[in-house]
């Protein structure tokens, strides 16, 4: 079992503690106290397995779709220039005929969660769970925010930004996803915890394969500026660790994006106006990447060609458009 645990490490929090934490039960400064002790080198796979049980015995209810579905998220937390990659990559898999549930929340970490940026695209509003597979099957894509399937999470939110630290906290987004996806891209910030999430994973049947990646400088996607560290998980197995190389060093951009800003961002992709920028090269990466998990493509490299295709036939827009038009229709 792949842990960073050792002799020094204190004992776990106890599932009380948790279940008590997670209900907003417990006195502000002692919340924070047990908060601040869930720091990333503290946490097992079995800590952070009681701490999806905790939270998913609060979920809303929700209508499963009948159908895998894949799931491209990471983690935040990487410090690092953002634009919305793993977003728009849910566009180009869905254009591409891969069925994407993607979870997500507004920025923590970051100017622009992914919340932040489909409120520009006019998609921003919760999806009600149970029109998941209505939603779905309209357009190939749907976007789930957390706080409508956890609604513990609104009031847990304000906690965690009293804190100037990561915690385990920072790294349950992407594995609460309700609909427990088949497939799964994740991108995680933080280099245990990367090993964590891959140990828990293992445990998941509904688990068919998932790659964990963990960028240069810790970026949660695989980089297109340095090496990408990435552990597969299949069918219940560690099914191999590697060093992605990359394809061509390029540069991340610098500086904040905000929502406005990636907006313009996502519709010079979509448009086929930009094919040459850092965000076109990290978008066709990652999709290729969803492409080689759902079994879509036989490499990263046809996958990029894929995701390439899609963009510039002006497919993905018209998966946007598609989206945006079921929300209208459905929400």
């Amino acid at each position: 079992m792949i842990s960073p645990s050792s002799p020094e490490t204190p004992p776990a929090l106890t599932p009380e503690q948790l279940q008590a934490l997670i209900r907003l039960e417990l006195p502000e400064a002692e919340a924070l106290a047990v908060l601040q002790a869930c720091t990333p080198d503290r946490v097992t796979p079995d800590l952070l397995g009681e701490a999806l049980r905790c939270m998913e015995a609060n979920a809303a209810p929700i209508t499963l779709p009948d159908q895998p579905v894949l799931d491209c998220c990471g983690t935040g937390g990487s410090g690092l220039a953002h634009f919305n990659t793993s977003t728009t990559v849910a566009l180009v898999l869905a254009a591409g005929g891969v069925p994407v549930v993607k979870f997500g929340n507004r920025g923590f970490s970051s100017p622009s969660g992914s919340f932040d940026l489909l409120a520009q695209l006019g998609i921003g509003q919760a999806l009600n769970p149970q029109l998941l597979p209505d939603v779905l099957d309209a357009c190939g894509v749907a976007f789930l925010f957390a706080p409508a399937c956890y609604p513990a999470l609104a009031g847990f939110a304000q906690l965690r930004r009293q804190l100037k630290t990561r915690t385990l906290f920072n790294f349950l987004g992407p594995l609460l996803n309700p609909v427990k996806p088949t497939y799964r891209l994740l991108g995680v910030s933080h280099a245990g915890m990367q090993d964590v999430m891959a140990d828990y994973l293992r445990t998941q049947a509904h688990c068919e394969q998932a790659w964990l990646v963990h960028g240069a400088d810790g970026l949660d996607e695989i980089a297109i500026h340095g090496p990408t560290r990435l552990l597969k998980v299949q069918r219940q197995q560690l099914d191999t660790s590697e060093l992605l190389p990359p394809n061509g060093l390029h540069p991340l951009p610098d500086g904040e994006h905000s929502p406005q800003d990636n907006l313009k961002i996502l519709q010079q992709l979509l448009q086929g106006e930009d094919t040459t920028s850092p965000y076109y090269r990290l978008v066709c990466l990652n999709a290729a990447a969803g492409f080689v998990i759902a079994g879509k493509a036989s490499s990263l490299a046809e996958g990029e060609q894929e995701a390439q295709a899609l963009l510039h036939s002006g497919q993905v827009l018209e998966t946007l458009k598609q989206c945006r038009s079921a929300h209208e229709r459905l929400i």
